[in-house]
């Protein structure tokens, strides 16, 4: 493989810290939500949570930007149909992660219970709302529905990802893990 098979070394690093961020608030969305308790640990975990959407959200933009402004490698001879499910997925898997943090923030913006958030402990998120219950539960019911759509496309995703590698063979998973060492034929 040469270099130019690869994703530029900027698009791999954002990809896969945006995958640790996205799978870090799923996670700790479901423990908040369906095993904490303890209000005061549910307290830190829920501005945890915040603090990532935030950081997913800020990423997501940058990796858009990044993405317009970069060529992408051509992607492996497949089905159209297999290439149009996976120009599909990648499309859904954007708008869900820009759909997780501002509903997120909807949520928090709009409920009638004003705590503020601080992220990661460093600088306060604006509440441009004031609290509306009907806005609220609409952004809470399209952040859970988003959160539940969004971990079975990351799930397939990464059921993809194997059976490129593992079942066809081919060099997609590789071109995307390739980040800090030089590409080989």
């Amino acid at each position: 493989m040469n270099d130019a098979a690869a994703w530029p070394a900027a698009l791999r690093f954002l990809h896969w810290l945006s995958a640790v961020l996205v799978v870090a608030s799923l996670g700790l969305g479901v423990i908040m939500v369906q095993f904490t308790h303890d209000t005061a640990a549910r307290f830190e975990l829920t501005q945890t949570h915040k603090s990532i959407g935030v950081a997913v959200l800020a990423f997501t933009i940058v990796r858009l930007c990044v993405r317009a402004l970069t060529s992408a490698p051509k992607p492996e001879p497949t089905a159209p149909l297999l290439q149009l499910a996976a120009k599909t997925a990648h499309i859904a898997l954007y708008v869900l992660v820009l759909v997780m943090p501002l509903s997120g923030w909807l949520m928090v913006t709009t409920t009638p219970v004003r705590i503020p958030t601080v992220a990661f402990g460093l600088f306060p998120l604006p509440y441009p709302f004031a609290p509306n219950l009907p806005f609220y539960r609409a952004a809470h019911t399209v952040h859970v529905a988003a959160a539940i759509a969004l971990t079975a496309l990351v799930t397939v995703h990464v059921a993809a990802a194997l059976v490129h590698t593992f079942i066809w063979r081919d060099q997609t998973l590789a071109r995307m893990w390739r980040i800090g060492r030089a590409d080989r034929t």
